[in-house]
């Protein structure tokens, strides 16, 4: 993996145990931040943002590669 894809996995890593600390919390009833469902909500749509992203630019660079045949 390069640096790039490490920063991802690590910053969907660190999503992942924003959410299960904030249900948690909700499920033990302790008060959590206001701003803590601000935070995995930027990280997830960050995270989200740049799967799409990727995704879509390995369909260019296919469609490039088949001279745009719609076929693959």
């Amino acid at each position: 993996m390069n640096s790039t894809e490490q920063v991802s996995v690590l910053a969907a890593t660190t999503g992942l145990i924003l959410i299960a600390f904030y249900f948690l919390a909700l499920y033990l009833g302790a008060d959590t931040a206001d701003w803590l469902p601000d935070v995995i909500a930027c990280i997830a749509g960050f995270e989200l943002y740049m799967f799409g992203q990727a995704h879509w630019e390995a369909f260019k660079r296919k469609r490039a590669r088949n001279g745009g045949d719609p076929r693959g």
